[in-house]
This record gives C-alpha cells, structure tokens and sequence, in this order.
C-alpha cells in the first residue's frame, strides 16, 4: 500500500500533471523551431554557395569564350608559330591589349606562347622570351588540350596574382602552344560583393590548400585554419561546421568552382552548445516558470484556505475526543464548504457531549449496581462461611469437622475474590499478588492452632491483572494446598514454611506450593492419592485453567504442588 499524500501534494501533482503535456509541447515546438532554423541556415549557407559557384561559372564562362575567340584571330595563331615574324607578333600584342582594355577590371595579363612554352606574345614585352613550361596550367593544358583554370598564381607578367585560364593552340592534333588569360583576384572579389545579402552569409573562394583567393571583406577571418578546409575538401565534405580564425563558430558550404582546382565556400554563424540550449529552452522556460508559479499558488492557496481550517477542525475534534469544551470559532473567514464541514463537526460535537453525558451517568448507575452485587455475593459467601463455622462448632468428628474446614476455607476464597472485585475501579480484573496473599492470609488466620506454631508463608507472584476465570480456579487451588499443607506435622521442622511462587514466561504461568512439614497421611492432596476430593478438584480446575498438576513429595519431607497452565488473554479493564 502507498504511502498516503497531504490534499496540497496532492493538488500539486495534479497541477503538474496538467502542465506536463503544455511543457511537453513546448519544448516539442522549441526543438522544432530549432530544428528548422538550423535547416534553413544550412539551406541558406548552400544556396549562397551555389549562387556564387553560379556567378563564377558565368564569369568562367566568358573568360572561355573570350580565349575561344582570340585564340582562332590570325594575330595570335601565327605568333605562336616558331617561324612567326616580329610582324607576327607586334599584331597578337595589339590585338591582346585592345581586348584587355575592353576588360579593364576583368583581366590583368595576356600571353601566347609556343609549344615549348616560351613566351611570343604578351601584353607587357618584358614577358616575351620567358618560359611558362613549369607551369601547372601549361601543363595541363598540353595534357588535356581543352580549356583549363589554374589556380592562384603570382603573374610573371605583371605584379599582380591572377587566377590563370588557358586555351591550347592546335594545329590539326597537334599541341602548337598556349593562349592564356589572368584573371583579376578583384574581378572575382567583386563576383562575390555582387551577391545579394543573405543574413550575416559570406562567400570566399579557396584552392585545394584551403587558402582563401577572394572573397568578402573578413571572410579569411571566419575561415578555419587551410588544413581543416583542405581536409574537408579531401574528404568530399559539403557541409561542416567549425569554429574560424576569429572564434566564432560558423556552418560551411563547399562547392568545387571548375573542375577541381578552385571551390567555393560560404559561411554562417551557428549557434554553439549553450546559445543552442538558450535559445531552445525559451519556451519551455516560459511554461515551467507558469507551472512555478501555479504550484506555489496552489501550495500557499490549499494551505490557506484548506490546510489549515483542516487542521483547526481535527485539533477541535481532538478536543472533544478528549472531553475538553472548546468552540469552533476560526480566527479566518472560512469558504462555504469549510464552513458547511465546520457546523457539522459543531452538530457533532454537541451530540457527542450530549450523548457522553448520558453515557457517564449510565456508567456511574452501572458502577454502582456492580458494586452492590458484588459486595452482595461477598457478604452471602461471608454468611454461608460463618454458617459452616457455627455448623462445625456442633460437629464431634475431626474428620468431618475438616471437611466442613474445607468447605468454608473454598466460600472464603470465593467471597475475598468479590471482595477484590468491587475494590478496584475494573470489574473484570483482580490483582492477581494481592489476591493471592490475601487469600492465604484469611485461610492461615481460619486455621490458626494454639498448640503449635504457623509455618511462615512466602509469597512471590507477578504483579498482574486476571479475570475471574482465572483467578477463581488458582484460589481455589492454593485453598486447597495451602490447607492440606497447614494440616501436616511442622514440629520437627526448624523454619518451617510454606512456599508459594508464581513465574510467568512466554505465555506460560508456572505456579508452585510447597511446604517442608510432615505428611501425616490424613490431608487432602498428597502423592498417589486417589478418590480424595481435593485432589480431584486440584485436578479439574488445573483442566479448566488448560494445563495440568504434578504432586511429588521434597526431600526432606513436605509436598511440592506444580501447576502449570496457559495464560489466558483477559478483557481489557473498565474505566
């Protein structure tokens, strides 16, 4: 069985069981919001990226068709001849310098070279002669013969870096050198400044190292160090998220830009652990601290209008259990049903008082009546003993004038345990010690003998409360030892006694009689007895008590008297 809850532990529970599904969709919607910000950031972040990827695809592109179309002009076809003339090669530099300054922003160098890699033609004429065999755009333009870009690059041409893109020159099959073209860091600076704003997204452009060639203003700052970008790249990573250069953390987005030379990265603050955990925790805050504050309501509400006016009324209630007068007047308006319940309770402690009033004087009327009857019986018992006294005075025979003894000493144990019962306050219950010694006492004073002295008595018997059903067959037990003891021969004896203990253990009551004078055959309970009256009573009441008797004689002369029985569960005392 659970343990049983207060009424305000109760109503809080019941409060709290109320809110929970409130708090629990909450931070159901809390996690959701969270969810989908994080989803539109990621798609925010990867469509900044594509957009730029786009924008540098155009530009690309047109870069390719602008080498496309200088490449096939016959200026530039021949001076890469190794027969070209300086003819050859005053016309490619004219026509490259008119079509760089059509591109003023765009493009910052032009070249042409031969197969070998040396420089015929360029738009500043201290490049011509140099060789760009050694570099990886020549080399892979000879290799795939398609248009390729390079990554950045220090121009030799000029002192600027570029961004170089490159054409082959083909004669049939054959490779006949290179028509190349930088592109500007500022032009493709401008690519990405030209991006509409998305939030805080900024987009820059890394090689395979992970070093940033262009981009927005500050974005080298939120870029992690190369080695974590270049190890994104290696591991085909289009998303991560990492903390940059200046702390903050930041989602990423890579897209390779042509091939896979040059990739696009765009980047967007996200939130880190605790500002996740801040900003989910709003609106399930919002609820637990409504629910906070409904529990203390409820809490200092029950309390108030309920607890204590309940308290009032069970200490008003224990009052009246206990017969205190008192009133039922709260210091505190009470509500409607409280003070419906308290003039109840009101109703029922007048009728309680009344009907304890009666009951106290039915009590008092019984009380007395069982007094008189018991006082009564007792002194009946009295006359009837006194009437065996006055009877026996006429009696010649000892032997009948014993018996006659006998009978008396029983009625005198019976009256005294009338006597016991009116004294005390319980009608029910003797006090088992003193009835025990007052018992022997009036039988040893009935049976006082001039001509010899009275064995002394010793007496040890609990100190406890039996009923009637006891005590009426253990007083007519120690009735009958006691006076068969009485009887037998004490002169030889230098202390003589009659013992008389009774130990209880475990449930079990142990009563023994015993005295050390000698046995002159004619008493009424001794060893091997039989068809004696006594004896047989001995043994009736030892059954009627639900335990049995063992007589034995002691060494040194004297009976010894066992009793060993139950001890009965007696009704609890009266008043």
């Amino acid at each position: 069985m659970s343990a049983r809850r207060s009424l305000r532990t109760k109503l809080v529970l019941f409060v709290t069981v109320a809110v929970l599904p409130v708090l629990g969709l909450a931070i159901w919607e809390a996690d959701s919001d969270l969810r989908k910000t994080e989803r539109q950031r990621t798609e925010a972040v990867a469509a900044a990226a594509e957009l730029a990827v786009g924008r540098y695809l155009v530009l690309i592109e047109g870069t390719r068709r602008l080498l496309v179309a200088a490449c096939s002009d016959d200026a530039v076809w021949k001076s890469a001849r190794p027969e070209a003339t300086q003819s050859d090669i005053t016309g490619c530099e004219i026509y490259l310098n008119r079509v760089l300054k059509a591109f003023p922003t765009d493009y910052s160098s032009a070249l042409v070279t031969d197969n070998g890699g040396i420089a015929r033609c360029s738009i500043t004429a201290t490049a011509v002669g140099m060789g760009f065999s050694d570099r990886e755009i020549f080399q892979r333009v000879r290799r795939t013969k398609e248009f390729s870009l390079g990554t950045q690059v220090a121009s030799r041409v000029t002192a600027l870096s570029v961004v170089p893109a490159a054409l082959p020159i083909l004669r049939g099959a054959e490779f006949g050198g290179m028509c190349a073209i930088g592109i500007s860091l500022r032009s493709l600076a401008d690519t990405v400044s030209t991006l509409p704003a998305e939030g805080k997204i900024a987009v820059t452009l890394v090689d395979r190292s992970g070093a940033s060639i262009s981009g927005n203003v500050g974005m080298g700052q939120a870029l992690p160090v190369a080695t974590r970008v270049a190890a994104a790249i290696v591991g085909g990573q289009t998303t991560f998220a990492d903390y940059g250069q200046d702390g903050t953390l930041y989602e990423f987005s890579i897209l390779p830009l042509f091939g896979s030379a040059m990739f696009a990265v765009a980047a967007a603050p996200a939130m880190d652990g605790l500002a996740v955990l801040a900003r989910a925790a709003d609106g399930p805050l919002f609820v637990a601290l409504t629910l906070l504050v409904a529990l203390i309501a409820v809490w200092f509400g029950a309390d108030r209008w309920c607890v204590r006016p309940l308290h009032y009324i069970r200490d008003f209630a224990s009052k009246v259990a206990r017969g205190e007068p008192g009133n039922l007047a709260p210091l505190h308006p009470w509500t409607l049903e409280l003070a419906s319940v308290g003039e109840g309770v009101t109703a029922m402690a007048g009728a309680i008082a009344s009907r304890e009033s009666e009951l106290r004087a039915g009590l008092e009327q019984r009380d007395h009546m069982l007094r008189e009857i018991h006082h009564r019986v007792k002194n009946n018992l009295q006359m009837i003993s006194s009437l065996l006294n006055l009877q026996a005075g006429e009696i010649r025979s000892p032997r009948i004038r014993r018996f006659f003894s006998d009978a008396q000493n029983r009625v005198l144990a019976l009256s005294i345990l009338h006597r016991h019962l009116y004294e005390r306050t319980s009608w029910v219950l003797v006090d088992f010690q003193r009835f025990i010694s007052d018992l022997v006492r009036q039988i040893s004073v009935g049976n006082a003998d001039g001509n010899r002295s009275p064995p002394r008595f010793h007496i040890r018997a609990p100190i406890m409360a039996v009923g009637p059903d006891t005590a009426i067959p253990v007083g007519l037990i120690v009735t009958e030892v006691v006076g068969s003891a009485l009887d037998h021969d004490f002169s030889g004896t230098a202390s003589p006694e009659i013992r008389i203990e009774a130990v209880e253990s475990e449930g079990q009551v142990t009563f023994v009689i015993e005295d050390n004078g000698q046995d002159r055959n004619d008493g009424s309970v001794r060893p091997g007895g039989r068809g004696v009256f006594g004896l047989t009573l001995i043994r009736g009441l030892a059954m009627q008590l639900g335990g049995e008797v063992t007589i034995a004689s002691r060494d040194g002369g004297g009976t010894r008297v066992v009793v060993t029985f139950p001890m009965a569960k007696e009704p609890a005392a009266d008043g």
